[in-house]
């Protein structure tokens, strides 16, 4: 594939028109199009741009390589297709780079991630919720499950997890260039965010099962998506926890005020809505009654506090550290660092010192 040709492809990716790629790149409509067609190639520095608007690397454009497609499955599609893929084509240039950081420092690392098993037209709600056991259990998570999953599967699992806003639900995808990855809309409040966060655990951990990666623009079916939420009230709602919580704050009649649920689901981090849900199968509720309720506590005022959520940073922890410590060994430019980061060059300066060796500097402190 030429140069003209991987630009049509990173244009189609990104849902540009030729117009649209014209004025963001400041290149002629015309001489665009002589690049597509081979007609001519654009000097470096066009295709320099090129790449920055199309979100893709230099390489992508130069190599001989293959770079596969992905597929990104979506919890909720935004309103347009041009929003659509331009927020995957950034989620994926995040991964990429991110992969590119651990290759500098020598850092690619995967660990086996507890998979489902079987046939997806046998996978049913009751293998579901073994399946978000079985995941509890070798994350060991323990009874409050979204106080440590993120970070578990960030830095034990090395999922690549990313923050941005966009319209639009959670997206996930598993791609041969740089494994697993979940993107998390950063306006969500914590406990939606934690609730898309097990659901799309569901997507990777059943990526095979589905042969996701046949099905370059497969959208989940319906029942997917519940299976996929049964996993993650399974997951996030621990049986013996949560009923040993709703149980110790029943009254004698057997009822439990709404205000008293809000309660545990605040402490389990998650939505009342979900909690209320998860009743259907801790207690056999009919889901027209948990219909029911969840109307009548959206129409009755509540004395608690209004719940407060924290803003998350867009980039994984483990990112920065390898861009600061490959910006630092002199394995990533200056310019480099500052796009990586999404900072200007000057505040990238900041990161670098010249009175201080950092690769030669230890420092021991005595523990016993």
């Amino acid at each position: 594939m030429d140069i003209g040709a991987r630009l049509k492809v990173a244009r189609d990716a990104i849902g540009y028109t030729l117009e649209k790629a014209a004025k963001e790149s400041g290149i002629g409509v015309s001489s665009m199009s002589e690049f597509e067609n081979s007609k001519r190639e654009p000097k470096f520095s066009q295709l320099s741009k090129l790449a920055e608007v199309y979100r893709k690397s230099i390489e992508f454009f130069l190599s001989d390589k293959v770079f596969p497609s992905e597929c990104m499955l979506w919890r909720r599609n935004p309103e347009t297709e041009e929003k659509k893929r331009a927020t995957e084509a950034q989620f994926r240039q995040l991964c990429q780079q991110y992969r590119q950081l651990e290759v500098l420092m020598n850092e690619v690392k995967e660990a086996e991630l507890p998979y489902g098993k079987g046939r997806a037209e046998n996978l049913g709600f009751l293998q579901v919720e073994q399946l978000a056991e079985k995941a509890r259990n070798e994350f060991q998570l323990g009874d409050i499950p979204s106080a440590s999953l993120k970070q578990t599967l960030e830095e034990k699992y090395y999922i690549k997890i990313f923050h941005l806003s966009f319209a639009g639900g959670a997206i996930s995808t598993f791609s041969e260039e740089f494994g697993p990855a979940i993107l998390l809309n950063k306006e969500s409040k914590l406990w939606v965010r934690n609730y898309d966060l097990a659901h799309e655990l569901f997507h990777l951990l059943t990526w095979h099962i589905f042969k996701r990666n046949d099905l370059q623009h497969a959208e989940p079916s319906t029942l997917e998506e519940q299976l996929a939420n049964a996993f993650a009230s399974k997951l996030l709602l621990p049986t013996d926890a949560v009923k040993g919580r709703i149980e110790a704050t029943m009254a004698n009649d057997r009822q439990i005020r709404t205000e008293a649920l809000d309660e545990i689901a605040r402490e389990f981090g998650v939505s009342l809505e979900a909690l209320m849900w998860r009743l259907v199968s801790l207690y056999g509720k009919q889901p027209a009654d948990i219909e029911k309720w969840i109307e009548q506590t959206k129409n009755t005022p509540s004395s608690r506090v209004p719940r407060t959520s924290d803003v998350p940073d867009e980039l994984p922890e483990r990112y920065c550290s390898l861009a600061i410590r490959a910006l630092r060994d002199g394995r990533l430019s200056l310019i480099q660092f500052a796009k990586y980061i999404g900072i200007s060059y000057k505040k990238s300066q900041e990161y670098l010192t010249t009175d201080k060796d950092f690769t030669d500097e230890e420092i021991s402190i005595p523990v016993a």
